[in-house]
């Protein structure tokens, strides 16, 4: 900047001249300006007085002159200095000085005539006074001034009643130069800024009447003729208005004189500090469902009740309430035998009740002469005979047994046991309590049965599944009519608990390590990456995220590894920033204990804005499968950093049972479709109708859907046809290392890439 144009700008900043609406101290801007604006004229004339007048007054031994002149020029600087803290200080010291200068002027001549300026000097303090301070010490200056007034009628000067002094010999010069300068320059740039201040405050006053137009307009917009009910309401919580379209829907709840009503009148349901809530209303003959949300103006006088009708919302999420109801049960139940099946013992094995004792003994009883039943009865028979077997296993285990359906010749128990010494005992007794015949429609079915027992304690739960393949190959170890497999095994515990050691010590000794991997429009157009956890321990070598990761959760390592991931990403994001890489969103993984843990959403906020990251870089997938303990915390969670600007994803999309629940309660901005149903697709018509309805759903909801774990060219085809657009998979690109990703981002723009990259892909990406 040119040294001109900066001055410029520095006396501007100097003198207040910009009428900046939002000063610094509690002072207006424009009186801070004229103060200095004086101060700095008076200031530069005091000084010009000093310099000419000091030579002179040597050369005719008047001592007294400089002395003076000095006092009042350093009294004009320390009020210059005091001017904006100090603002009113400064504004009745200028004053004070104005007064004893004209004391002075009557004073020091003995000029009837040049003695009678000192009080013309001090009928300019009401002018001072006025733009300095207002309009009550202008009147106290007016006041004052009657003294000066009675002066000059009677000609009376101070310098009859003290000695004579000498005077310089052009004392008229000085003293007529200094009252023409301060009467036409110094008080009329004061109130010429005074006046500028004013017509810029009439303009601010006209632009903010327009806007105040504006919002009355807007408010008549949003509020008066919106389509949606509000109800605005005081901070008494009493109605203070009610739009058309509120009255219209709760015609017959508002009373006719409804304002100034308390809104507990109208919603008893209503209690501060809810920010949502549904209410059932009945309107005439029809059950209503109303979601009420409250939000709080600016002001926090106000709040903002919308009244959502949600009726046919509320019957839809019912039935479909009650046809997945439906669906659970047909997947947990066995209709031909009428008892549960597998997967529902496999999910109370899961929970580990602590109903089942110290230990759990998984028993799998299997009808060794299932197909000679078959062959000489019939195939109905069979599903008859093993529930009635069941029924009495019921009869003598008791309640606390579990009984289901393991495959079409077996049957699944769970036995509590207290003590594990007596299981071979407990095991054989109940076994012996099997009748050795059944009668069904008048046929007698002889039955031989055997069983497999796998024990896992309580204290090590085990993969139920496995628990349960354990059971039915003990069935097959021998021709014993009761065989053992020994599950949860003290090596197994230790080989966890060393993992997890090393696992502890590999985020202080910089073991792991971040691949990404890309995320692609169907034209091959990157458009993100996710994140993908790596260790290779110096100890054990290369682990699998499939190993670590569990232990980490069971551990409670899961929330440091996080924690580190979320650091690692915002840095590199940074680092990426500042090479100038047009750098695209980063998806990271996001598990169930990271949502319950009270802080991670503080810890994630505070990492971006110590990187200086935008938030819609960092994207967070959630498993469809993760758990947590606290459903409404972690939809607090989530939307409180959805409304920071991050993005949610839902991953796996389709593995569990909750992914509808999530996706309305959530908000979900994209969903991943898990890649078991995108395998193959082009040649699974079961994978591709469940890919269809997912797309169509996410469609109605308009959230964004990408498919993983593509491979295939095919897979894409047929997945563009569907209507899906955003890819992840090995037919693009596999996972690749920080440098590979500058690499491939430095190709002109993230914007331009197009994967696969041909032969630069087989080089940068990392198997």
């Amino acid at each position: 900047m040119p040294f001109i144009a900066r001055l410029k700008l520095q006396l501007k900043e100097y003198f207040y001249l910009q009428d900046d609406y939002h000063p610094v101290t509690n002072v207006e801007a424009w009186r801070i300006s004229s103060l200095r604006i004086i101060l700095v004229s008076v200031l530069l004339l005091c000084a010009v007085f000093v310099v000419q007048s000091a030579w002179q007054s040597m050369l005719e031994q008047i001592d007294y002159i400089v002395p003076i002149a000095l006092s009042f020029y350093i009294a004009l600087a320390l009020l210059l200095v005091m001017s904006k803290r100090y603002y009113y200080v400064s504004a009745i010291g200028l004053l004070v000085l104005i007064v004893l200068a004209g004391i002075s002027f009557n004073i020091t001549q003995p000029n009837q005539i040049l003695s009678m300026l000192g009080p013309i000097v001090m009928y300019s303090t009401p002018f001072v006074a006025f733009i300095l301070l207002g309009w009550k010490a202008g009147l106290i200056c007016i006041c004052i001034n009657l003294l000066p007034l009675y002066i000059l009628i009677n000609e009376i000067s101070l310098t009859d009643y003290l000695p004579p002094i000498p005077v310089l010999n052009n004392a008229n010069y000085y003293l007529h130069t200094i009252l023409f300068v301060f009467f036409n320059l110094c008080i009329p740039f004061a109130i010429a800024r005074a006046s500028i201040a004013a017509k810029r405050g009439n303009q601010f006053n006209i632009e903010r009447n327009q806007i105040l137009s504006n919002q009355t307009q807007l408010y008549h917009a949003l509020f008066v003729n919106a389509q949606t009910a509000k109800i605005l309401i005081d901070r008494q919580r009493n109605i203070i208005e009610a739009n058309q379209a509120a009255q219209s829907l709760l015609l017959t709840s508002l009373p006719k004189q409804f304002i100034g009503l308390g809104i507990e009148r109208v919603f008893p349901e209503f209690i501060e500090g809810i920010n949502e809530l549904v209410v059932n209303r009945t309107l005439g003959a029809r059950m209503k469902v109303f979601k009420l949300s409250i939000d709080s103006l600016n002001d926090e006088q106000h709040t903002i009740l919308t009244i959502e009708d949600v009726s046919a919302k509320a019957l839809l999420h019912k039935t479909l309430a009650v046809q997945t109801q439906a669906r659970q049960r047909l997947k947990l139940y066995d209709e031909s035998i009428g008892l549960p099946n597998r997967q529902w013992l496999e999910n109370k094995l899961a929970q580990h009740s602590p109903q089942f004792g110290g230990v759990i003994s998984l028993c799998a009883i299997r009808v060794t002469n299932a197909h000679f039943i078959e062959q000489k009865f019939g195939f109905l028979y069979l599903p008859k005979a093993l529930k009635k077997l069941a029924e009495t296993l019921s009869d003598h285990l008791g309640e606390r047994s579990l009984i289901a359906v393991l495959d079409k010749y077996s049957l699944g128990l769970i036995v509590p046991i207290l003590d594990q010494a007596n299981t071979k005992n407990t095991m054989q007794h109940v076994l012996s309590s099997l009748p050795s015949s059944l009668k069904i429609n008048e046929h007698c079915i002889h039955l031989d049965c055997k069983a497999g027992i796998a024990i896992a304690s309580h204290q090590l739960p085990e993969d139920p599944s496995q628990l349960i393949n354990n059971a039915l190959h003990a069935v097959t170890v021998s021709e014993s009519p009761i065989n053992y497999y020994e599950t949860g095994s003290q090596q197994r515990f230790i080989e966890h608990q060393e993992i997890s050691i090393l696992l502890n010590e590999a985020l202080s000794n910089n073991e792991l390590h971040v691949e990404y991997q890309p995320k692609v429009r169907g034209d091959g157009t990157l458009i993100g990456m996710e994140a993908l956890l790596r260790w290779n321990s110096p100890v054990i070598g290369r682990v699998s995220p499939g190993v670590f990761i569990p232990i980490a959760e069971q551990s409670g390592l899961v929330l440091k590894l996080t924690h580190w991931l979320v650091n690692h990403v915002c840095r590199q994001l940074k680092t990426w920033q500042n090479d100038g890489l047009n750098v695209v969103p980063i998806a990271i993984n996001i598990s169930g204990p990271d949502l319950d843990q009270k802080d991670f959403k503080k810890h994630l906020i505070n990492s971006v804005v110590e990187h200086d990251i935008k938030p819609y870089l960092i994207e967070l997938e959630l498993t469809e499968s993760a758990k947590t303990h606290n459903i409404p915390e972690a939809i607090a969670a989530v939307s409180y950093l959805a409304s920071f600007g991050f993005c949610i994803t839902l991953d796996d999309f389709g593995v569990g049972y909750s992914g509808l629940s999530k996706l309305t309660k959530f908000p979900v901005q994209r969903v991943k479709i898990d890649r078991q149903f995108v395998a193959n697709i082009h040649n699974n018509e079961k994978n591709a109708q469940v890919v269809e309805a997912i797309i169509a759903m996410c469609k109605v909801f308009k959230i964004d859907v990408l498919a993983e774990g593509v491979e295939d060219l095919k897979e894409v085809d047929c997945l563009l046809a569907m209507g899906c657009s955003s890819f992840q998979g090995f037919v693009f690109a596999r996972p690749m290392l920080k440098e590979h990703i500058a690499e491939l981002m430095n190709i002109e723009s993230a914007s331009n890439v197009k994967l696969p990259l041909t032969k630069r892909s087989a080089i940068i990406t990392n198997d």
